[in-house]
């Protein structure tokens, strides 16, 4: 959906003397919320976690002056099911989007959004959807949304890898209009009436594309490459999608290219505006009474299996996701908490950390005893999903991706796979992931060797059978079937 610049008002929110800047905010009135989702970046994707070449000054100062959870997790390794995760608290299967191409829009009542609105917060939101209805985004206060530019549409010709400069004006891309929206909303929102905006970014979201001069600031002979892992090892369907997409062809110059372009791209459509809206919220005056929580929809395969994209699988490339807490003076600096948190438990956390009561209808639980150092480790995470089988290994002969007027042969093989056909979910501790697929045998993988990644399937080894079982069972009792 595009609601091009448009705004819905309840309250005549922007330049009107209900909302012009007030003195006088009471020192314990709730604090403003900024939320910012960003599209498909990885929770490694950060050079203060260790990240060999990316650049992201601005999110390094979050997490310097700030939380940064090491172990938080999406709800789905695709944005609807996250998205619909975070504004209602509720698991993938519990609010009806197992992929992107199932469930309907979220509905206002009972969201977080009427949450905070019944607060009384401002309520504003800026950027892509993805997950409320149309009628729902008329009960805002502000809303500036936005469909991705078209210079990003694929064609047939396109490989799943595809990179390029952008070549459009920057002021003339939706990293900088949306900042500029939402900069707009922080400078005219009222400063006693506390306001929960939500900034929502397309980046780096492929296809991989950055400007001149931030893709010039990586070489590919610097990229430093995953350690290669056969599919096979994991599972026969990833096997199979990446035979069917083509992930073969993708050799070592082609991967390092793109990783540049998509660390380029976190740099230019993430960090670089993050930073202007962190500036903002300190020269409209709203730093020290706004919380400020940043994450991401899911990851990327960004080179682990030969692979990038996404796709219906629950591997943390696609579900460990960045996140970060910051409010200079409200919650502690410089921690860097172990605590398993996922997409479900933002909700009832931004709750409690704005002094309400979470709501109790929720599945997801309240960590801001780790947002300010003071809770307990988290034992376990569980995530819900579906996927759709192809029906052989390689590109059904029925498919043109070389016709420059049909979808380019990723789009034809990823649409089949995000049908909703059959069911899978995942529990995961620090040390342990365990998945089960309808139509496919089990998984389990040791965890503990430093390295989130994936590496050997373990389900049948007699040697951890004990480890197996224990999961099982507490899966089965979370989402029987």
């Amino acid at each position: 959906m595009q609601i091009s610049r448009r705004a819905f008002t309840r309250s005549a929110l922007l330049g009107t003397a209900a909302t012009a800047i007030r003195a006088g905010r009471a020192t314990d009135a709730p604090p403003n919320v900024l939320f910012i989702t960003v599209d498909q970046m990885r929770g490694d994707c950060i050079a203060t976690v260790g990240h060999p070449n990316v650049r992201t000054p601005n999110l390094d100062r979050m997490a310097r002056e700030g939380v940064l959870f090491r172990n938080a997790f999406a709800s789905s390794p695709v944005c609807v099911p996250t998205r619909k995760s975070c504004f209602s608290g509720q698991h993938p299967h519990q609010h009806g989007s197992l992929t992107n191409r199932h469930g309907d829009q979220l509905e206002w009542r009972g969201s977080m959004l009427d949450y905070f609105s019944k607060r009384g917060y401002q309520t504003a939101w800026v950027g892509k959807n993805h997950t409320f209805t149309r009628e729902a985004l008329q009960e805002l206060d502000y809303a500036d949304i936005r469909d991705r530019e078209p210079f990003r549409r694929y064609n047939g010709y396109v490989p799943p890898h595809w990179h390029s400069v952008v070549y459009w004006p920057e002021e003339a891309c939706y990293p900088h209009i949306n900042t500029e929206s939402a900069i707009r909303f922080l400078r005219r929102a009222g400063q006693s009436d506390p306001f929960f905006l939500h900034v929502s970014y397309f980046d780096p979201h492929p296809p991989y594309m950055a400007p001149a001069r931030f893709a010039a600031r990586y070489d590919s002979g610097d990229m430093v490459m995953p350690t290669r892992v056969d599919p096979a090892s994991l599972s026969a369907r990833l096997e199979r999608y990446h035979r069917a997409m083509g992930f073969g062809e993708l050799d070592r110059e082609d991967l390092a290219e793109t990783m540049r372009y998509y660390y380029a791209q976190v740099e230019w459509g993430v960090d670089a505006p993050v930073g202007r809206l962190l500036h903002a919220l300190q020269e409209a005056g709203h730093a020290e009474h706004t919380i400020v929580v940043l994450t991401a929809d899911h990851g990327d395969f960004m080179g682990d299996y030969g692979m990038v994209r996404k796709g219906m699988f629950l591997y943390d490339a696609l579900l460990h996701v960045p996140l970060l807490w910051w409010s200079p003076g409200r919650i502690p600096s410089g921690v860097r908490s172990a605590t398993l948190t996922q997409s479900e438990d933002l909700f009832p956390t931004l709750a409690q950390m704005t002094g309400g009561d979470p709501p109790e209808d929720v599945a997801g639980a309240s960590v801001a005893g780790a947002v300010l150092g003071s809770a307990p480790e988290r034992e376990q995470l569980f995530t819900s999903a579906a996927y759709g089988d192809l029906a052989s290994d390689v590109l059904p002969p029925d498919l043109t991706p070389d016709d420059p007027d049909a979808s380019p042969r990723h789009t034809q093989v990823l649409r089949p796979t995000m049908e909703p056909e059959h069911r899978t979910k995942m529990i995961r501790t620090h040390a342990w992931k365990f998945i089960l697929n309808e139509t496919e045998p089990a998984e389990l993988y040791r965890l503990a060797d430093g390295r989130p990644t994936e590496r050997h399937n373990l389900a049948d080894s007699r040697e951890h059978s004990r480890v197996r079982r224990t999961l099982e069972r507490q899966l089965s009792a979370w989402w029987p079937w």
